[in-house]
């Protein structure tokens, strides 16, 4: 293989992880914000006296994304131990794994 063949092989495999990259990157960022708007939805639900259709529609809206994407990927047990906090974060886990990470 010549000098110039192999050069435009490493420089199409390092466009190719370039493109997954980003891609990847957008998606975790359209989860994120799905996850903030849910945040402000319920906050606006459970001390705003808004309605209840708004949470639902973001809920069905992540439904929709974790069907096309596969789970959002966050550290999901460190952000539930933040949020909901670590007992209940092990007492509904059935992990035994969640005790060694705390």
């Amino acid at each position: 293989m010549s000098f110039i063949a192999k050069a435009f092989e490493i420089t199409g495999k390092g466009v190719d992880s370039g493109v997954e990259a980003v891609e990847e990157w957008n998606e975790h960022r359209h989860a994120q914000k799905l996850l903030l708007k849910l945040g402000v939805a319920v906050y606006a639900e459970q001390r705003l006296g808004h309605d209840h259709e708004t949470v639902e529609r973001i809920l069905n809206a992540i439904d929709g994304f974790v069907a096309e994407n596969g789970e959002v990927e966050l550290n999901h047990l460190r952000v539930a131990k933040d949020v909901l906090g670590e007992d209940f974060v092990e007492a509904h886990s059935g992990d035994e794994s969640v005790e060694a990470t705390a």
